[in-house]
């Protein structure tokens, strides 16, 4: 319990506890705190003291407060570094984390001018599409649209699997050695479709992900288009010298 008489603040006492609780396994990944007039109730200190602590624990990441739903236990943080290549299952199974995919659509089409342009496609070209719900360790990170060239890449459709890497498809069965890619990154804001798979809430932000990937003769041959959960994501970006990738403000929608 807490101590009246220590030199240590009460509300520094409190946040230590809560901490210790969180580390332990009291409070999981995940769950929904007490509210503060059950802290208030359990530890015997005032409402003051209770929000300064759940204050602190969520500047420091431990916690994570939702509108309208509670304070809850934070998520492990979802990392990914810009400058890498791979794709989403070889960096996740690379930090040991367990993949999970829900298929959302999957259908051939052909893409505006503006993106066939950028793929070096004509618009009349047929484009294989597949939109999925990414997920780490039972956890939903992203909503990922794919776009593959059915040109270079006959047969894929019936080849590819819901849960396969699209990355593996493309160098295992039809050898391409991946090269240079662009990546453009923005926010916007979460509407009902998007709350409803990543599982946060109207209005919050999420990361808007372009990321145009070409072979080693610089061909492009793979494009995606990711939404990915903005509470709990960080992304890595190291500049790189000689790096010759420009762009004209692409757009793009997904």
């Amino acid at each position: 319990m807490l101590e009246q008489n220590s030199s240590v603040p009460l509300y520094e006492q409190l946040k230590d506890l809560i901490a210790r609780d969180i580390r332990s396994g009291r409070y999981g990944e995940g769950f929904r705190m007490p509210s503060e007039l059950e802290l208030e109730n359990e530890y015997k200190v005032s409402r003051i003291t209770v929000r300064r602590a759940i204050s602190e624990l969520c500047d420091e990441g431990l916690l994570v407060k939702k509108q309208g739903k509670g304070t809850f236990v934070a998520t492990n943080e979802f990392k990914a570094d810009m400058g890498r290549l791979s794709g989403f299952h070889d960096y996740m199974e690379e930090q040991g984390r367990n993949v999970g995919i829900c298929m959302l659509e999957r259908s051939i089409i052909r893409l505006r001018p503006s993106l066939a342009e950028e793929m070096g496609l004509d618009v009349n070209d047929d484009v294989f599409h597949i939109r999925r719900l990414m997920s780490t360790d039972g956890i939903p990170i992203m909503i990922d649209s794919c776009y593959i060239p059915l040109k270079l890449f006959p047969g894929i459709v019936e080849r590819f699997h819901d849960d396969d890497s699209v990355f593996r498809i493309l160098r295992s069965g039809y050898g391409v050695e991946m090269g240079k890619y662009l990546k453009v990154l923005k926010v916007r804001k979460a509407n009902k479709e998007i709350s409803s798979y990543l599982g946060c809430s109207v209005g919050d932000p999420v990361f808007d992900m372009f990321k145009l990937t070409y072979d080693k003769s610089g061909v492009p041959v793979h494009l995606s288009i990711s939404l990915v959960k903005g509470e709990g994501t960080s992304y890595k970006i190291a500049g790189v010298v000689d790096n010759e990738m420009t762009h004209n403000g692409i757009s793009w929608s997904c």
